[in-house]
């Protein structure tokens, strides 16, 4: 398998067990959330824990004047994301999600022992392998996420993570995905995508962003879906 550009934190004991891996969001890279793995690490439960984020593509972006930018997909319309969405690279990064599970089962660890977490456009991918993926994994995770591609989502839709844990974060005051394309995309998961198991939390005052109590509330999923022992 060929590898994937990522920042790759590796378990601070070895053997890992547990691995997390994060997309971030347009414009941004893997470095750009690699805090996230020295910040969990200082807790002891994460020790068997190996960290991925990894790297988008660069793509032209249509809203943004067609400038270049690392992108997981073509953004056409920033009112209405859904109106000419970017099937195929929404697709193409999909599989990549999913070739970064393989990568993780074939270093050891078990499918139900990894978590796909993302932050809008990285959580909207993350959200959308809830219902896409082919295998079970331990949970998903979406900061600021918002819905794409759906009519394609059901079309192939893969109903093996039906009742994973799913959490949503979303900021109340957010100027890029606003709060009501979050909450459309809870309505659509939890609807015609038939997710059972989906938290969605909403943070006053917290715009494009994430906040202290917004990763609090991560950790403790964390510890709940990857069966973190005290």
């Amino acid at each position: 398998m060929s590898s994937i550009s990522a920042i790759r934190v590796a378990a601070r004991v070895q053997p890992a067990k547990q691995a997390v891996i994060f997309l971030h969001g347009l414009g941004d890279t893997g470095s750009g959330w690699s805090f996230f793995a020295d910040f969990l690490q200082r807790d002891a439960l994460f020790k068997h824990t190996n960290f991925v984020f990894p790297n988008a593509p660069v793509l032209s972006i249509t809203a943004n004047g067609n400038y270049p930018m690392p992108a997981w997909f073509d953004i056409r319309e920033w009112e209405e994301v859904q109106s000419r969405p970017d099937v195929d690279g929404f697709l193409k990064s999909l599989e990549t999600v999913r070739r970064l599970i393989d990568e993780q089962v074939e270093n050891g660890i078990a499918a139900e022992n990894i978590v796909v977490g993302g932050f809008s456009q990285g959580a909207s991918l993350a959200l959308a392998s809830a219902v896409s993926l082919p295998v079970k994994i331990g949970g998903f995770v979406a900061f600021s996420g918002f819905s794409m591609i759906n009519n394609k989502l059901l079309e192939n839709k893969q109903s093996i993570n039906k009742d994973t844990p799913v959490f949503h974060g979303h900021g109340s005051v957010d100027p890029v995905i606003s709060l009501d394309m979050g909450q459309t995309a809870q309505k659509f998961y939890t609807g015609p995508g038939g997710l059972t198991n989906y938290t969605m939390k909403v943070y006053p005052g917290m715009p494009h962003s994430t906040c202290q109590q917004e990763i609090d509330d991560v950790v403790s999923f964390l510890h709940a879906s990857l069966k973190l022992e005290k």
